[in-house]
């Protein structure tokens, strides 16, 4: 009995795989926004100055960097959780099969915290109003101090595990 609940167990970890999907089909919408994003600065580049370029380069760096999350969370999630990836002859990402969670967790850290710079910067480069910035800024600064926070456990953890094994 006490297997049949464990293989019954094991193999619901197959119900994430959707969950996955939906997150690699969230990459079409991205691919709209880039495309509409572009298309605006195509439509007004005889007249666009050099601040709203950033300013649309900077969405697009944007979208850029919750694509790769995406892609990230997604396939390094499914090897974790669900099967190892092994493809013989085809090309693997050098980071495919090194992320464990902690390891995603610092990154999806870091991509909030790289995230949230962007919108600070496009904030400020549009001239927001002082108590919006001091507003993004406040919540920028809690982003990066959580990523801090965030990767000092996860190098803790990675230490006392190491002393514990070695």
């Amino acid at each position: 009995m006490e297997r049949t609940i464990e293989r019954a167990m094991l193999g619901l970890r197959w119900l994430l795989l959707p969950l996955y999907f939906a997150l690699l089909l969230a990459l079409l919408t991205i691919y709209v926004m880039v495309g509409r994003e572009l298309w605006h600065v195509g439509e007004q580049i005889m007249s666009i100055d050099d601040i709203e370029l950033v300013v649309a380069l900077c969405s697009v760096l944007d979208l850029v960097l919750l694509a790769n999350l995406l892609v990230m969370v997604a396939v390094s999630s499914y090897e974790s959780y669900i099967s190892r990836i092994d493809i013989p002859g085809e090309e693997k990402p050098e980071w495919l099969g090194k992320l464990d969670s902690g390891n995603v967790k610092v990154k999806v850290a870091v991509s909030v915290a790289m995230i949230s710079a962007i919108h600070l910067l496009r904030a400020f480069l549009r001239d927001d109003t002082g108590d919006r910035l001091i507003v993004l800024a406040g919540v920028h600064v809690v982003f990066v101090l959580s990523t801090l926070a965030v990767a000092l456990v996860d190098r803790t953890a990675r230490h006392a595990g190491e002393d514990a094994h070695g």
